[in-house]
């Protein structure tokens, strides 16, 4: 029997190239901004404390649910920088997003013993009505005392860039010239903004995770420490009045 062989369309051979290449310029533009490096290693020590929680394997439904939420979070944050860093800034919005509608269920569900059973138990053909995005955003604000609904701004602000097609998603395929881009291409400022939209949106996951670490995984306070020095940082560097 004749072994056959596949050949990818040269095409996308030439497009993912052109992704892999795009690295190359992402790369010096992050060694020429300091906060961008800052806020990658930030977004990687999260990521690599969700990895060490993995190989923990903390057993029963609660941390099924949240360590499978906190890796749900891994995936799209690797992704989120690597879209931005290919020159795919609609991509990247995308995950942003994913990243920050989890970080909402994930300060829902740690709020009160016996959430997570019950979002993992739950039926999802029913879909609760208590855990759509609208309700948990609602139910946070109430927590917190949150007036303005920036949640809700922030939610509405990373679909229209990039989950739903709409007119202001456009901005994102725009280059220096204001003209509309296939594929991947260099736009500073855009790449920049990914960046910290990235940073953002894991900040607050950051410090969940460290809490979840330090309260119910065995030596969690111990190797979360590199993250809980990394998040009070940029804290102090970066939101301070």
């Amino acid at each position: 029997m004749s072994k056959v062989t596949y050949i990818v369309p040269e095409n996308l051979s030439r497009l993912w190239a052109a992704e892999d290449e795009m690295m190359v310029w992402a790369t010096k533009v992050m060694a020429s901004e300091e906060h961008l490096q800052d806020h990658l290693e930030l977004i990687e020590a999260y990521m690599d404390c969700v990895e060490t929680v993995r190989r923990m394997r903390p057993s029963g439904d609660r941390h099924v649910a949240l360590v499978g939420l906190f890796l749900r979070t891994f995936d799209a944050a690797s992704y989120c920088l690597r879209s931005a860093m290919s020159g795919n800034y609609t991509g990247s919005a995308m995950y942003a997003r994913d990243i920050l509608e989890t970080q909402f269920l994930l300060s829902y569900l740690l709020d009160e013993r016996g959430r997570p059973e019950a979002w993992l138990l739950s039926d999802p053909k029913k879909s609760p009505e208590e855990y759509k995005p609208v309700v948990i955003r609602k139910y946070l604000d109430n927590r917190d005392g949150f007036t303005e609904r920036k949640r809700e701004q922030n939610y509405k602000a990373l679909s229209v860039l990039g989950t739903h097609p709409s007119p202001g998603g456009l901005e994102l395929k725009r280059d220096g010239t204001k003209s509309i881009r296939s594929g991947p291409f260099k736009q500073r400022d855009t790449f920049i903004q990914c960046i910290q939209e990235a940073a953002r949106v894991i900040l607050p996951l950051s410090g969940m995770l460290r809490g979840y670490c330090v309260a119910e995984i065995k030596d969690g306070r111990k190797f979360s420490t590199r993250l809980a020095l990394i998040l009070q940082r940029t804290k102090e560097k970066y939101l301070r009045g």
